[in-house]
């Protein structure tokens, strides 16, 4: 139960969450379709189905966390959670600037608005990335906040923002030694159920 009722409350936008779905589900199909070919004429069918309900569960854990994201402003507090991330409060008493700074991530032509909410002596206490939510939203969401927003007109590279706005990035961002970990391990699973699934099946593993 919520100690206040909430002002205002937003989630990501929904597009997000069916192009998630849509990409586990044309990643996965056809690996899965051909192993179950495969798995039908030299057994082991059940490794295949193992392998199908550990994709199944992860994407629906996905799917829950996801529809669990949200941002919300109480009476009292600014609430907000992310996908890998956990839920956050402030209290509207501590927040002394609130900016919306656009970016540019990547390739994409358009830039997505930041919002940054900062508390005593320039601290970054909660932030809000555009490219998950609709610009209008995120807009009308930083107007409700308790001080006046400040709108920064020249976009810049996201690069350049996490050095004009130190302690910014989440703990997964401008990392570049970790993401390449994640990477790599995620890599070697990967490879390694694949190994497995091909050696049970008795099929020829050409790439070792």
């Amino acid at each position: 139960m919520r100690a206040t009722a909430e002002k205002v409350r937003i989630r990501p936008k929904f597009s997000l969450l069916s192009n998630a779905f849509a990409a586990i589900v044309l990643g996965t199909a056809p690996i899965l379709g051909v192993a179950y070919w495969f798995a039908s004429a030299k057994g082991g069918i059940w490794l295949v189905v193992v392998a199908t309900v550990v994709v199944l569960v992860g994407g629906l854990l996905l799917l829950w966390r996801q529809l669990s994201v949200y941002s919300a402003i109480t009476e009292t507090e600014l609430v907000g959670n992310g996908i890998f991330s956990p839920l956050v409060r402030v209290k509207l008493a501590d927040i002394r600037e609130v900016q919306l700074v656009p970016t540019y991530l990547g390739a994409a032509p358009e830039p997505a608005l930041q919002l940054l909410v900062s508390g005593e002596n320039g601290e970054r206490i909660f932030r809000m990335r555009g490219n998950f939510y609709n610009a209008k939203e995120l807009r009308a969401f930083a107007a409700a906040l308790p001080v006046p927003v400040e709108t920064v007109t020249e976009p810049m590279a996201l690069q350049d923002f996490f050095r004009a706005y130190p302690g910014s990035a989440f703990w997964f961002e401008n990392r570049r030694p970790l993401q390449v970990a994640i990477v790599a391990v995620a890599l070697l699973i990967a490879l390694a159920a694949a190994v497995a699934i091909m050696s049970a099946l008795g099929l020829p593993i050409r790439f070792l």
